[in-house]
């Protein structure tokens, strides 16, 4: 697969209103492969950026976290938000464009799942906002499907393991792999197409104390 030029100032491929509902049931349950490094750790503050229909934000509420959830979809914060009264548990979801959101607090943990712009001005953005968000102590969960075996979609829109390594320079690196990893729900957009296996890079990694 030959490298494409990263789209600069490129916006998503879709509206992404389109791809929920909007009454909750596109909330599927708290990814465990992504979040595994950090879910037996004691609860603290979450910022889950891009958070969609607020399945890892309600999981990581269910186990003690105070968590803000961000997602640019209106109907996607319906779902997050529908769902999370459904469980009982107290979330604050916000409207919100990931690239230029500025964070209200500092965070103990800081989450991008699969939710990551296309390369580009964007991304850099995003991942700033990430960064600047951590508390000191704090870890960095980012999630992506891997760029160097999708045999679909833009391959700008994904991740390299090597892109991922460079995004947390200066930050404690717990562990950045690419891994084996499942379809994902797109709401109304489907799954995740199945065409062979499906990989994923995890970039964990921690913001010095001092």
């Amino acid at each position: 697969m030959e490298d494409e030029a990263p789209q600069d100032d490129s916006r998503r491929d879709w509206d992404w209103d389109d791809a929920y509902v909007g009454d909750g049931s596109e909330t599927t349950p708290l990814d465990e492969q992504l979040l595994a490094d950090v879910l037996g750790l004691v609860p603290g503050r979450a910022l889950d950026l891009g958070c969609g229909a607020g399945g890892n934000a309600i999981g990581l509420a269910q186990r003690g976290w105070q968590v803000t959830g961000i997602d640019i979809s209106t109907k996607a914060i319906a779902s997050a938000r529908q769902s999370a009264d459904s469980a009982g548990i107290d979330i604050f979801f916000e409207v919100a464009d990931v690239t230029t959101w500025e964070p209200h607090d500092e965070y103990d943990l800081v989450l991008s799942s699969y939710a990551l712009p296309p390369q580009g001005s964007q991304r850099v953005a995003a991942l700033a906002v990430a960064r600047n968000a951590l508390a000191p102590g704090g870890i960095l969960v980012v999630g992506e499907f891997d760029a160097t075996a999708m045999s679909w979609g833009k391959r700008s829109d994904f991740v390299t393991l090597e892109e991922m390594i460079k995004a947390v320079e200066g930050l404690e690196a717990i562990r950045i792999e690419s891994v084996a990893t499942k379809p994902h729900d797109h709401g109304d957009h489907g799954s995740t197409p199945n065409h062979g296996e499906l990989r994923a890079v995890i970039a964990v990694a921690r913001r010095p104390v001092a």
